[in-house]
């Protein structure tokens, strides 16, 4: 099983998402833009592994002595790809508190056999993959009172494709 952890969004904040990525939609050339149900802040991408138990674990460790706080939609962005533009939006927020449920939840994918990740955390939501776009400025979207939402659970999921879709299916929620 390919397993990943996120913070899952609540469904107003995918809606927001949703119509800012439709924006972008709709000024670009193509491109492959992630449907509302599949938005989320990935935490740690385990890849291929069928040990649910050990996942299971690490993340009741690590959410131990950690608090609810709250994240926001913040500013969009792009990075260049060998294929096109990956599309994104920032979280902000309790950031501090973002860091320390993320640098928990490496040492307890540490401690239960998982690899931890090596590079500098920079949490954000993904709204589309190889974006075709011209050098034309696009308007910075509006924001909503729906963008700030309360984080007090992380969900293991399975990533699975079907009929040519990427389908995250929740395995494993943890609350703190």
């Amino acid at each position: 099983m390919r397993l990943f952890i996120a913070i899952e969004l609540p469904k107003t904040v995918r809606s927001e998402l949703g119509n800012i990525r439709d924006n972008v939609r709709s000024k670009s050339f193509g491109g492959r833009f992630v449907p509302e149900e599949n938005m989320h802040v990935t935490l740690h991408f385990i890849g291929e592994s069928s040990d649910l138990a050990s996942a299971a674990e690490a993340m009741r460790r690590s959410v131990s002595g950690i608090r609810p706080f709250t994240l926001s939609i913040g500013e969009y962005g792009f990075f260049q790809t060998g294929e096109g533009k990956t599309y994104f939006v920032t979280v902000e927020g309790d950031i501090k508190e973002l860091n320390s449920l993320y640098e928990s939840l490496q040492s307890a994918l540490g401690d239960c056999g998982f690899k931890r990740a090596h590079r500098k955390y920079k949490p954000h939501i993904t709204l589309g993959r190889a974006v075709k776009l011209d050098n034309l400025s696009l308007e910075k979207p509006a924001r909503s009172p729906n963008t700030s939402f309360t984080v007090s659970s992380i969900v293991l999921f399975e990533s699975t494709q079907r009929n040519g879709q990427m389908c995250y299916t929740p395995l494993h929620k943890e609350r703190f």
